[in-house]
């Protein structure tokens, strides 16, 4: 192309100082260099542009292929953290409704009391995100919709999962202090008893029955991303 556009404009420039043609002639032969110049150069870039767009486009294509893989493993990633949320409910309210006698019952039997301090931490697949936002190319998914959707999930979704675990280990360790700052041959059971106990115990009643509902609503967003990438590549 660009040799194309230097063999132009040395006609133009040969044209300029051609003496044979008159002055009519020399801007009809110069306007259609011209011409033909501008014609190749906007050529040039409409295809540069299309190549690119076709290349821009592809990359997108590949990244969400790949996000509903990620996607996919982030949902059973929330399910499996918002059962745990939900067992760790259920051993709090029973530790909560536990009597001097139940205690005693339970031992009797031989049984354990589970102190509801289950570990909790989501693995989100995050890495091709990231990396495709940090490059600049999240603007090249072309459904506005499905874009706004991405965002709003890794943007706003995963970090209010990550302060709500952030949030349960705090109340959890003040939970586990207050079961080891007891005197050293106490029996842990009585502990469960104690008023402090109690108040932390409802603290953690309401947060993780509350907690279940940001875990909920992020499968839902990220099986809704799943379902309008799916409907793109059925198109």
């Amino acid at each position: 192309m660009q040799d194309e556009i230097i063999k132009h404009t040395k006609k133009i420039y040969s044209e300029m100082n051609n003496k044979k043609h008159s002055f009519k002639e020399k801007a009809k032969e110069i306007l259609a260099e011209i011409l033909i110049i501008v014609f190749a150069v906007t050529l040039s870039i409409w295809l540069h542009s299309w190549s690119e767009e076709r290349h821009q486009h592809k990359e997108a294509q590949t990244f969400l292929i790949g996000l509903k893989e990620d996607l996919q493993s982030d949902i059973s990633n929330l399910e499996d953290s918002k059962k745990t949320f939900h067992k760790t409910q259920q051993q709090v309210l029973f530790i909560l409704h536990l009597t001097p006698k139940k205690i005693d019952s339970i031992k009797a039997n031989h049984q354990q009391i589970n102190s509801g301090t289950n570990i909790i931490n989501t693995v989100v697949n995050n890495g091709r995100y990231e990396g495709f936002k940090s490059s600049g190319k999240i603007n090249t998914i072309e459904n506005q919709n499905l874009r706004n959707m991405v965002l709003s999930y890794y943007q706003q979704t995963i970090p209010q999962i990550a302060h709500v675990e952030e949030s349960y280990e705090k109340l959890t360790s003040r939970y586990i202090d207050l079961l080891m700052n007891g005197k050293e041959d106490e029996d842990i059971n009585k502990a469960l008893l104690k008023q402090k106990t109690k108040i932390i115990l409802s603290g953690i009643d309401n947060f993780t029955k509350y907690s279940q509902k940001s875990y909920g609503n992020a499968i839902k967003q990220a099986r809704e991303i799943i379902k309008e990438i799916d409907k793109k590549e059925n198109k």
